[in-house]
């Protein structure tokens, strides 16, 4: 059974969804008005895992993630471009997607816009109103009223009187209380983007957007809301509240909060120059090797990025896509009609054997797909052991071996997107990468090996060893083998520069 951290009970929990069999999950999209960061990709890649895992389980899944498409900052955005704020939304929603598609990520199911659902927000902000946990100022604003509704901190474990004491919440006189929270905003310019309502023209305010979609296509109540952990408070808080306030049943049974991202112990943010836009990383390291960072630590453990760590991961990545290459070379050649297995050929069998069910179990116990990775690297660890060592012969035991795990790896990478590549085409797009970054070209690379092997032959070993050396200092091994020699990048923190966004 699937265990899950509940961030409203604090507690990891048995998953029973509302209905058996099915599964509704919402997931807090982005605000349309700019490129994503690394640290947005989070919640995309692990929610895309959550998904494909409990579809890997049986259940009927209904998903769905909503885009921010008015906003104070798509505003902004629109007036220094001097375009509609239509214009702005619709770009960025088109280069959220590209990224989706870059990151191989499942679109989910329903994918609604604010300014679609104006209608339905109006009448849950009339609810509200109705049922006194709500009220109209002046102005035309309308705002939620915290002390109306007792339960208020529940998902952050936080009371009304610490929130008040130490918030820092702008003084706004036309507020009862200074929690309170706009669910309604009147128009303030005449080219603001605005809507007709009971209150005047106006707009809504940012947390009843999702209390409004969510309710429309998942009911009153669902199971699972995620997002990241900067939104449990006031976000999610602020959604409990208005959601429940207006019907009195409990919003999402399992609430799941991925943690931050940091760079170097530091928090990203423009101020200090320190945002990896996603598709910069992706050029630069590949798709994979991002999902694989970014799913490389517990999701609600923090996790920071270096480039020491991402050249560690990619080292990783590399070896596993390395031994998938052997592993289709040799299931694609003739072997011998022998059976007998080497001890490391049992080892292989053994490990194989429970190999689906303990990944599983990793998965099942809060999506932990570190403990998923640390399982991938012993499998590869055992494989490369078997078929590495020396005397090692393809017999039909020792193909069946090679075949079931080509087979599990690809059965595994459905569920955590990765390992989705072809090996090769994968192998020498990260060589193309890499030594893009030296200088080097395939072929002077190429040239260099020729080189050396004429030193060699000539007996001149200084030059061959200097090219060995020259080489390995840029990240390029060779590998003498009887009748050629290989290359292939080692990847170490020096061979980086730190181009960012």
């Amino acid at each position: 059974m699937i265990e899950l951290t509940n961030s409203l009970s604090g507690k990891k929990e048995p998953f029973e969804p509302i209905e058996p069999g099915k599964v509704r999950i919402y997931v807090c999209g982005p605000t349309v008005y700019n490129f994503i960061h690394i640290g947005n990709a989070r919640p995309l890649i692990f929610f895309d895992v959550v998904v494909r895992y409990l579809k890997f389980c049986g259940y009927q899944v209904t998903h769905v993630m909503n885009y921010t498409d008015v906003d104070d900052k798509i505003i902004k955005k629109a007036e220094e471009e001097n375009k509609t704020t239509e214009e702005i939304t619709q770009k960025y929603i088109e280069e959220f997607q590209t990224d989706m598609k870059l990151l191989k990520v499942h679109f989910p199911n329903i994918q609604p816009k604010v300014t679609d659902h104006i209608t339905e927000i109006i009448d849950l902000v009339k609810t509200l109103i109705e049922r006194k946990v709500a009220y109209v100022v002046d102005d035309g604003e309308v705002f939620f009223s915290v002390r109306a509704f007792p339960e208020y901190g529940k998902l952050s474990k936080k009371n009304i009187d610490d929130l008040i004491s130490g918030a820092r919440v702008a003084t706004d006189l036309k507020k009862r209380d200074p929690l309170d929270f706009s669910l309604w905003k009147p128009r303030k310019k005449p080219d603001e983007p605005a809507w007709s309502s009971p209150w005047g023209m106006g707009r809504p305010g940012w947390h009843i957007e999702c209390s409004a979609m969510a309710m429309k296509y998942l009911s009153e109540s669902f199971d699972i809301h995620g997002g990241g952990m900067d939104l449990m408070h006031p976000h999610h808080e602020n959604e409990i509240a208005q959601s429940e306030g207006a019907t009195s049943k409990p919003f999402s049974k399992y609430w799941m909060h991925n943690n931050m991202l940091t760079i170097q112990s530091e928090k990203m943010s423009k101020s200090l120059g320190n945002i990896w836009l996603t598709r910069d990383f992706i050029e630069k390291y590949t798709a994979e090797a991002l999902k694989f960072f970014l799913l490389s630590g517990h999701y609600r453990s923090t996790l920071d990025f270096s480039v020491s760590q991402i050249r560690d991961l990619q080292s990783a990545l590399h070896r596993i896509y390395k031994t998938l290459e052997k592993a289709h070379q040799l299931a694609g050649s003739s072997f011998s009609e022998e059976v007998t297995l080497n001890s490391e050929g049992k080892a292989v069998q053994e490990f194989s054997s429970s190999f689906e069910k303990n990944w599983k179990s990793a998965m099942d116990d809060d999506f932990n797909t570190a403990k998923v990775f640390a399982l991938v690297f012993d499998y590869v660890r055992l494989v490369n052991g078997f078929v590495d060592k020396k005397g090692f012969q393809l017999n039909k035991k020792a193909h069946e071996l090679l075949t079931v795990f080509i087979q599990q790896i690809s059965t595994l990478s459905q569920v955590i997107n990765l390992f989705t590549e072809d090996p090769t085409t994968y192998l020498n797009e990260v060589r193309r990468l890499f030594l893009s970054e030296t200088g080097l070209s395939e072929e002077k690379v190429k040239q260099l090996i020729q080189e050396r092997i004429q030193a060699r032959q000539q007996k001149n070993f200084g030059v061959a060893d200097q090219i060995r050396k020259d080489l390995l200092s840029k990240g390029i091994e060779l590998m003498d083998k009887v009748d050629r020699t290989e290359w292939d990048v080692m990847f170490t923190e020096s061979q980086t520069t730190t181009g960012r966004a």
